[in-house]
């Protein structure tokens, strides 16, 4: 049974319960920085076929091989026939001449941003310049406050060389808790009469039942299928999927 959005429309299908699953297989480096020669190929499985597989939100194709890629960091996104989707992040090619890491520090902060990414590119044609974004470039390879979310960092070498690196910053946990910040998002908005009150549809107040159904309600208020009758600002969008994410404890 998936929770309904109180409305007449059907459900929309849960894709955390129903949605793909992406699988990395062969990864392939470049020759060199300036030969595009490196290759990412993924599988899919699960959701509703047909599937459509993109990187780095370019324009999507029927498969999930990828071709004539320059050295970099990649996501690969799969999205299904209902419109769900999975991907595979900070996906690395190399080069002979541009060998890199990225350590990640995730965002704890549900509603804020202390996330960190470091690129450590080995030293073959130094110095290096690094930026994020459209920004300026700079000497420091040390990135904070970032959010959770998908950014892209350019690295510059001496011999004039750019690499794109699309880095996702993770959310790391952040001890949102039930009682104080869940459970009055659901009771002001969710459990309404004729909506999730215990009447003709599970009471979401009651944690059991938010446990339970903790997936989907994830799922339904970050595409705002639900609630229908009243909007969460994104704060209280966040605040639900961090606790989710955090594992949906009685705290």
């Amino acid at each position: 049974m998936l929770l309904s959005g109180c409305g007449s429309d059907p459900d929309p299908v849960d894709c955390s319960v129903s949605g793909p699953i992406i699988s990395l297989g062969v990864v392939t480096n470049a020759t060199s920085c300036s030969i595009t020669d490196g290759a990412i190929s993924v599988s899919a499985n699960g959701g509703k076929e047909p599937y459509l597989f993109s990187l780095n939100n370019l324009p999507s194709q029927a498969d999930g091989k990828f071709n004539n890629l320059a050295a970099g960091a990649y996501t690969v996104t799969v999205t299904d026939a209902n419109a769900c989707s999975a991907a595979v992040e900070n996906v690395a090619i190399k080069a002979t001449d541009f060998k890199f890491t990225t350590l990640l520090v995730g965002d704890s902060d549900c509603t804020g941003s202390n996330g960190q990414v470091a690129i450590n590119v080995e030293q073959l044609n130094p110095p290096y310049s690094y930026r994020l974004g459209t920004g300026s470039f700079g000497d420091s390879n040390v990135f904070d406050g970032l959010a959770t979310g998908t950014y892209t960092f350019t690295v510059q070498d001496n011999l004039g060389c750019n690499v794109l690196l699309s880095v996702t910053v993770p959310r790391a946990f952040t001890g949102t808790s039930w009682q104080n910040d869940v459970r009055p998002v659901i009771v002001k908005s969710c459990a309404l009469s004729g909506c999730h009150n215990g009447d003709s549809r599970p009471d979401l107040r009651l944690f059991e039942n938010a446990k339970f159904y903790a997936s989907s309600i994830k799922s339904k208020t970050r595409d705002r299928s639900m609630p229908r009758e009243g909007k969460l600002t994104q704060s209280e969008i966040d605040i639900i999927s961090c606790w989710v994410d955090d594992g949906a404890a009685q705290n």
